[in-house]
């Protein structure tokens, strides 16, 4: 469980330094420090960069979201039902190599723990209590479909629902953790564009035996938001 709590060391003893202290309109606590040079490009393989925004588009947070892709058993195959996930704000040392290093060592570890789900809701009420839970993440069938929603609410912000534009499998082990994506958003002002990349888990069986049976797969990825 190493990564676990180098990770949750790293992001608590920062948090003093970074903690957002203003609220964005729309988009709840803007970071505190100056992210005008983080580089979503920057960290894309050469041949994702269909997943960047319009050029005009300004990035408002750099993220890190824990929870699970939740699945369900239809006709012999895992069919994706949404997901729930805590978003937090990592703008101001999203590039310390031990936040960026250990993203994938985590949610490996999670995977691995008996009640991992369990330990991985812990951290994230923990991040919570400390001041830096950024939105809640969940998905909303409303019009009869799956929409990804990003509520900030619980930072003093709006929310956003997305509808997806571009979806590329993850480039390094896309068995295992879920696909890349851009989002543009159709509801909600907390943002314009979204892109999920740097993933880590989240990927069911290739098959399953019980129909209708469920199944939550921990998952982490890392969230652009741009206004």
């Amino acid at each position: 469980m190493y990564a676990i709590f180098k990770l949750a060391a790293a992001a608590l003893v920062a948090l003093p330094f970074v903690s957002a202290t203003t609220v964005a309109p729309g988009q709840g606590q803007a970071p505190k420090c100056d992210i005008s040079q983080a580089n979503l490009a920057a960290e894309l393989p050469a041949n994702l960069t269909a997943l960047l925004p319009p050029s005009n588009a300004s990035l408002s947070q750099v993220t890190i979201g824990f929870g699970t892709q939740n699945y369900t058993c239809t006709s012999g195959k895992f069919v994706n039902v949404g997901a729930l996930a805590q978003v937090f704000d990592i703008s101001c040392i999203q590039e310390s190599k031990v936040i960026s290093a250990n993203i994938a060592a985590i949610i490996n570890e999670i995977q691995g723990i008996a009640g991992g789900i369990g330990l991985e809701n812990w951290l994230g009420s923990a991040a919570a209590m400390a001041g830096f839970k950024l939105a809640d993440h969940y998905f909303d069938t409303s019009s009869g479909s799956l929409a990804p929603v990003f509520n900030f609410q619980v930072s003093g912000g709006d929310f956003v629902i997305g509808k997806k534009l571009q979806d590329i499998a993850d480039p390094f082990n896309p068995t295992v953790n879920v696909d890349w994506l851009q989002l543009t958003a159709i509801a909600g002002d907390a943002a314009k564009f979204l892109v999920r990349e740097q993933t880590a888990g989240g990927q069911p069986p290739a098959s399953c035996s019980v129909e209708n049976e469920t199944l939550q797969v921990p998952y982490a990825a890392k969230y652009w938001f741009f206004a």
